[in-house]
């Protein structure tokens, strides 16, 4: 089996430990500032449409078909949905697609090289024909602000101030600064005879706000949002892009945040089950209306997260070594066919590994649905830094694997435990890290190791894997989210199959792990 340290080069930020994960994790606002004149802190890679394109893109399917949508629209093609709703699940990519239209409507056949294969070049619009509207949920205020300056706090006002300033503003005030929402006049004078690309993000987190500020805020956005829709689809120039989440899930890993947000445009008493309610009741009705005209894209699905992973993070991954090394896995689940989770032995899971190399699926699963799962983890700027740290400890260290797994996260390194423990509340189980699985604190212990070291020096794996501290490592970090509902999180623990799934490898049988969990 081929070494990760032959067959792929990882980025120099990584190596020298200069990574910045905000570089990825860019806002919508600042993009759309900076083609406004406006200047910007934000890393030169989303403001330079071919740098972006050419450097931060892979070119998902969910990515490739919303600015396909979006743009057949406004070139008049009224076969294309109106209305476009991203999931917004983990592995980015919602606002990463935002920034792509942005960065397409203003630039147009300026950027037709760049956007090849992403964009059919008979839909990009001439340069300066489109305008861009971009309101963020979470940043638009929902009551009026003290003093002289002009600042939207409604929905429709804020959509008529991006489109013509003041001047449109103060021509259709009384709808902008009402609460009810506005009708068909409204509509035709701020988007009559333009063509318009219009983006929502965090529809729901305003939703939520409005509804606590004002009484029927959200039926009235509700209301609002089924009158733009269909004056959208009476008019083929204008297309729609919403990131909502269901109302199920919308909140439930930002419960402390929306507490809080809530409790500044409401009375301050909400507790943290309380603001949950009211979110999403607030949400369905806009959630109700969407559906009825949306397209649902995920910009990122599963299979992909890897591949933008190692955009981000790789400068090159050599394919032959990908497809070998795939080989040698499936080869070995094929063997020990009764050590694995089914899904370990079917085909598709062998084009799963090569299509996620160097990372191995499971190690993208633990991140996507148990790690991240943590409120303060923040997602993908979270998954990429413990990426960033995990790849460099792994060059640094010079060590032998044939792909990435959960086991592989050093928990010797300090600003790995620091991250991890911190963004996961978990600062308690430092001590068992270090006297149970190992950290950088286990030399201070009286025999200079934790018990897995222990283990491995007495026991030692033939080939030198320090099969203990790996295995007890993966049991560990699978412990850490859904600590407080214990058995009944479904994020909580490790079976013993997939303990074994997470860490075997080609080199490391399924009942050397086996042995190190008994």
């Amino acid at each position: 089996m081929k070494n990760i340290l032959e067959t792929c080069q990882p980025r120099q930020s990584i190596l020298q430990g200069t990574f910045n994960p905000e570089v990825f994790t860019a806002s919508l606002g600042p993009v759309i500032q900076h083609y406004k004149g406006n200047s910007s802190t934000i890393d030169s890679i989303y403001t330079d449409a071919n740098a972006f394109f050419a450097e931060a893109t892979y070119p998902t399917h969910g990515l490739v078909q919303t600015v396909n949508n979006v743009f057949r629209r406004i070139a008049g093609d009224a076969s294309v949905p109106t209305i476009q709703r991203l999931e917004t699940a983990f592995g980015g990519g919602k606002t990463h697609t935002l920034i792509a239209c942005v960065h397409i409507a203003y630039k147009g056949k300026e950027i037709a090289e760049s956007t090849k294969g992403i964009i059919d070049s008979a839909y990009l619009p001439d340069k300066g024909t489109v305008t861009v509207i971009g309101i963020a949920g979470d940043e638009i205020p929902v009551n009026k602000i003290k003093g002289d300056m002009l600042m939207p706090y409604t929905l429709w006002g804020e959509i008529a101030y991006q489109i013509g300033g003041k001047e449109l503003y103060n021509q259709v005030k009384a709808d902008a600064e009402s609460f009810a929402a506005p009708g068909k006049p409204f509509l035709d004078t701020v988007l009559k005879g333009k063509k318009v690309l219009i983006m929502l993000d965090e529809l729901a987190q305003y939703a939520a706000r409005l509804d606590v500020a004002v009484t029927n805020g959200a039926l009235q956005l509700a209301a609002f949002l089924m009158s733009l829709i269909e004056y959208a689809k009476a008019t083929t120039g204008i297309s729609i892009v919403v990131t909502l989440a269901s109302s199920s899930d919308a909140f439930s890993k930002q419960t402390d945040t929306l507490t809080r947000l809530l409790n500044e445009v409401g009375n301050g008493d909400m507790t943290k089950d309380d603001a949950v309610a009211a979110a999403e009741s607030a949400s369905k009705s806009i959630i109700s209306v969407i559906r009825r005209s949306e397209t649902t894209v995920t910009p990122v699905d599963a299979n992909e997260i890897s591949a933008v992973l190692a955009k981000r993070l790789f400068d090159a991954i050599d394919p032959a070594a990908a497809h070998e090394t795939a080989e040698e896995y499936a080869a070995m689940y094929a063997k020990n066919s009764s050590s694995f989770p089914e899904e370990a032995t079917n085909i598709d899971y062998r084009q799963k590994m090569n299509a996620m190399y160097p990372f191995h699926p499971t190690f993208i699963n633990f991140l996507n649905n148990k790690l991240s799962q943590a409120e303060n983890f923040q997602g993908t700027r979270g998954v990429l830094r413990t990426l960033a740290l995990t790849v460099r400890s792994i060059w640094n260290k010079r060590i032998n694997i044939g792909m990435i797994h959960v086991s592989d996260v050093d928990m010797t390194n300090p600003q790995i435990v620091d991250e991890i423990l911190g963004r996961t509340a978990s600062a308690d189980l430092r001590t068992v890290l270090t006297a149970d699985i190992g950290s950088v604190e286990s030399y201070d212990l009286q025999s200079g190791l934790s018990n897995a070291q222990r283990a491995d020096k007495k026991n030692p794996h033939p080939d030198g894997i320090a099969m203990y501290e790996k295995t007890w490592r993966t049991v560990f970090l699978n412990s850490l989210v859904g600590r407080a509902a214990g058995k009944a999180s479904n994020v909580f623990g490790i079976s013993q199959k997939d303990a074994v799934f997470q860490i075997a490898t080609p080199l490391f049988a399924p009942s050397q792990v086996k042995t190190a969990l008994d």
